[in-house]
């Protein structure tokens, strides 16, 4: 996971790139946090887990997420997948 941008106590948005490995090794994350997200999809496919509920994304593809529900994620087929996310800052986004 890669930071894009300094985050402070005054900071609402925190965008990071992620990348995740081939043959669809699962991550839960806390980057996509009980909250508003945005998820670009830069290379890759995506698999997104939340609530039963499967969906694939592909390169270019993007999801608008507003949910209280934890996200497992994972690069969907044998290539790795790197994201752009950008979430509303919680307490634990510093650091």
């Amino acid at each position: 996971m890669t930071p894009l941008n300094a985050v402070t106590e005054e900071t609402r948005l925190v965008a990071r790139m992620i990348e995740f490995p081939a043959d669809g090794v699962s991550c839960a994350t806390d980057s996509c946090h009980e909250g508003s997200s945005l998820v670009y999809v830069l290379e890759g496919k995506l698999q997104l887990d939340a609530g039963g509920m499967q969906e694939v994304l592909d390169t270019g593809d993007c999801a608008c997420m507003e949910s209280e529900m934890a996200l497992a994620w994972s690069a969907a087929g044998k290539h790795r997948c790197r994201i752009l996310a950008v979430t509303t800052a919680g307490p634990s986004a510093e650091g």
